[in-house]
């Protein structure tokens, strides 16, 4: 079978379109179409998403006192994937985007939440794709990319109900990523908890000899004072190497093509 991109057979057909869309009103495209290229580095995005709030006390009584984690950790797991992959698709101009986007808005509303969480989880998204597309992708990440990735994530914190906006650069939403990590990060009980839970639901999706293979590599991507935080150890230097070397393998996968007949198995295969 052909491999196509975007319906050709030129590897860089999203790249291409990437520079012809313009970066202050279709952002969201661009962030598409970035993370199709770079879908086989972005495993432990997700991941380490759930271990930043968990490393926050200020978030994880929050999250510890709704059970969801905890008792439902598969629905919540599956829930925050398929309500920010609506708006990404979306958009919040039509409704299945709009509505995903209102359904977040109102359950973070059920609690009282800091203003510096919301945009340090909007940072951490721009920082954690950012940063696995730079350092493992097949290709270089465009200055576009990075700017449509930090526009996209502005937007969609807002609309999650952020009533404080992200950094206005890359530079500094990096910055406050890090700033954030060494004010708020700080071990509490209530975080490995929280960290054990998802951890056995990510164990889950791969045969139990590699179960800790997995998570070791998942955990070497992840920002050391966010593991420590969890009340996880650090990785050692020579399992972080030997991530990064099956992370690498792993974005030479990509680009994945639109017309794979299963994206899962060419990423492994």
């Amino acid at each position: 079978m052909t491999k196509l991109w975007l319906g050709t057979t030129d590897r860089y057909a999203r790249l291409r379109q990437i520079e012809n869309l313009d970066l202050e009103t279709q952002f969201r495209e661009i962030t598409g179409l970035f993370y199709a290229d770079f879908q086989s580095v972005m495993m432990p995005q997700s991941f380490n998403g759930f271990l930043m709030t968990f490393a926050s006390p200020r978030i994880s009584r929050i999250l510890i006192n709704t059970g969801e984690i905890e008792h439902r950790v598969a629905k919540r797991v599956v829930d925050t994937m398929l309500l920010s992959s609506a708006v990404m698709a979306h958009g919040l101009n039509a409704e299945p985007g709009r509505g995903a986007a209102r359904r977040v808005n109102a359950m973070h509303k059920n609690y009282d939440i800091h203003e510096d969480d919301f945009v340090a989880v909007g940072c951490d998204e721009i920082v954690n794709s950012l940063d696995l597309a730079g350092r493992y992708g097949w290709r270089p990440v465009t200055e576009k990319e990075r700017e449509a990735v930090r526009l996209y994530y502005t937007q969609q914190s807002r609309a999650f109900g952020s009533r404080k906006p992200l950094p206005d650069t890359v530079a500094g939403v990096q910055k406050f990523w890090s700033d954030y990590l060494d004010k708020e990060a700080a071990f509490e009980p209530q975080n490995r908890r929280l960290t054990d839970a998802v951890i056995k639901w990510y164990e889950g999706l791969v045969p139990k000899p590699l179960r800790r293979l997995f998570i070791t590599i998942l955990l070497a991507d992840a920002d050391p004072r966010v593991i420590r935080a969890c009340g996880l150890r650090v990785p050692p230097r020579i399992f972080k190497s030997l991530a990064g070397m099956l992370m690498r393998r792993m974005g030479q996968k990509d680009p994945i093509p639109d017309n794979a007949p299963n994206r899962m198995q060419a990423l492994v295969a």
